[in-house]
This record gives structure tokens, C-alpha cells and sequence, in this order.
């Protein structure tokens, strides 16, 4: 017994009669009289009583019918889910995310994507960016947007946008610091407050400036550095793009500092495929940066 077999007999039971459904099925009448016998034969019961002008279904073949219907169904159901899948409009997306991206990711990237998207369902993990490559790497996630410079030469590495470093805090903080440029020179007083990642970096830079900086805190997420900012505990100092978009109270100023600027990049495997819903996002991010969003 086979599909192909299932489903000469069902369309024999819906017509009633193996002319009429050898001309659904686009057969002749004999091949599929012989292969409702053989059907019959391999299931050692009759299924249908043969009338003179109309076959009606035996209480086995009422059974079979269905049974045979729930089964013809979940494969036309499986195929259209495959097709989706090849498609990448249904399944699952496993996305890793750095804390200091989410902003960005949710708010224009996934909203967009997710509008043609919507039968997709997504998995994020969230860590830092070493962790994440890990995650690539053991494909626990198809894609991990991450923040460089890191070495992982093993992997493919797009980079997707360049930005600066803000200062963010109260505006008590940024008192008589003017309307021009703002540098580092305006931050050397301040507590500030560095998301660990960049701490190392942030503080050659000062130095090579001659300034010695009063660090207030470390953290390890960048929005816990936006949070003790809103606080009033200092002045943050993140990526552009790791601000959110509303901050009751904050003020915001990007720093004017050559070489200091932060780079976003997806990253994926080399040598593992790639579906094609992973495929579809990353070619929907560089819609974005194409138009200079």
C-alpha cells in the first residue's frame, strides 16, 4: 500500500464508480481496476460492493476512506510546509543578538522583516559577542549580529554598519560643554560609566589624549550602562545605535573622535547551509543599509 494507491482509492469512492475517476485521474479503466484489487488483496478485505451502476464502500472501506483522507491530507499538508520552508515564509529562525544591537534589531530590522514574514517563528539568543560566535559555531543560531573587532577567521564576516560612540546622561552632566563638536576633552571630569567590552579601548584612546578619566563603573551590557545613566550615576558612554529611542530625561551627544566608532556585523558559518528564511533577513538588512536608513 502506497500513497499513489490511497489516493486512486479514495477519488474511486468519491466518484462511485472507476470509469469516472479513471478520468479524474487521467488513467485508463484498467490499471487502476487492478490497482484497487491489489489494494484489496494486500489488505485482505473487500471495499467496495460493486453495484450495477454505482460502487458503495464495505464497512472496511468506509474505515479505510478515512483513514486514507487523513493521510492524503497531512501529505498535502507537508508539502506545503516544505515549500514554505524552501521558501523561508514558515519554520524557525535562530538569531543571536548582542546586548548593545537589540535596539537596532528590534526596531527596524525585525519589524520590517517580520511584516512579510509572518508565520515565522524566531528563537533569539542574547549574549556577548564571544559567546555568540560560539553559538555560530556549534549552530545553535544560523546568524549572530555582533559588535567587532574580534578574530574569527573560521567564519564568514559581513560587515553591515559603522557608527560612533554617544555620551549619554543627565543634562547636569553636559553643562557649559557648548553646541560645537563634542570630544573627550568634555567626558574627563565626569563619572563615567563603559560597558566592559570597550573599556580597554576607550581608556587608550584617553590616554593617547593625555586624559585620565574618572570611571565610575564597568558593566557588561550596554544597556545597563543606558540604565545607571538614567539613574544619574554618571555619564554612559555606547555605541550609537545601543541608545534606545526615548530616554526620559537623557541627553545624548556623539562624540567626535577619530577612531572611535563601532562596527555591526552578521556572522555565519562557512561550511553549514544556510536557509533560506536566515538568507531572506540578512538580505532584508542590507535593503536597509542600502537606503541609508
Amino acid at each position: 500500500m502506497d500513497i499513489r494507491q490511497l489516493t486512486y482509492f479514495v477519488e474511486v469512492a468519491d466518484q462511485g464508480t472507476v470509469t469516472a475517476a479513471a478520468k479524474t485521474l487521467h488513467l485508463s479503466q484498467p490499471p487502476l481496476s487492478t490497482q484497487i484489487q491489489l489494494l484489496e488483496q494486500e489488505l485482505g478485505c473487500k471495499l467496495f460492493d460493486r453495484g450495477a451502476r454505482r460502487m458503495q464502500l464495505t464497512d472496511a472501506g468506509r474505515t479505510l476512506y478515512t483513514r486514507a483522507r487523513g493521510i492524503l491530507d497531512l501529505c498535502t499538508s507537508v508539502k506545503s510546509e516544505m515549500s514554505d520552508l524552501r521558501a523561508g515564509t514558515a519554520g524557525t529562525l535562530r538569531l543571536g543578538l548582542a546586548s548593545s544591537v537589540c535596539e537596532i534589531f528590534l526596531t527596524r530590522w525585525l519589524k520590517r522583516y517580520h511584516a512579510g514574514h509572518k508565520r515565522l517563528r524566531f528563537e533569539l539568543y542574547e549574549a556577548n559577542t564571544y559567546q555568540l560566535l560560539e553559538k555560530v559555531r556549534s549552530n545553535q543560531v544560523e546568524l549572530a549580529f555582533v559588535r567587532a573587532p574580534f578574530s574569527a577567521p573560521d567564519l564568514n564576516c559581513i560587515s553591515l554598519r559603522s557608527e560612533p560612540f554617544c555620551a549619554v546622561g543627565r543634562p547636569d552632566y553636559f553643562s557649559g560643554t557648548g553646541d560645537g563638536a563634542f570630544g573627550l576633552e568634555q567626558l574627563n571630569q565626569a563619572p563615567l560609566l563603559f560597558y566592559r567590552r570597550w573599556e580597554q579601548i576607550l581608556m587608550e584612546i584617553f590616554q593617547n589624549r593625555g586624559l585620565h578619566p574618572r570611571v565610575f563603573c564597568v558593566s557588561d551590557d550596554a544597556r545597563t550602562t543606558v540604565s545607571m545613566a538614567e539613574a544619574g550615576f554618571g555619564v554612559g558612554v555606547v555605541p550609537q545605535s545601543a541608545l534606545p529611542l526615548r530616554s526620559a530625561g537623557l541627553e545624548q551627544h556623539v562624540i567626535d573622535e577619530v577612531g572611535l566608532r563601532s562596527e555591526i556585523c552578521a556572522v555565519c558559518r562557512r561550511d553549514i547551509y544556510v536557509s533560506a528564511a536566515a538568507k531572506q533577513f540578512f538580505e532584508c538588512i542590507q535593503v536597509r543599509q542600502d537606503t541609508k536608513e
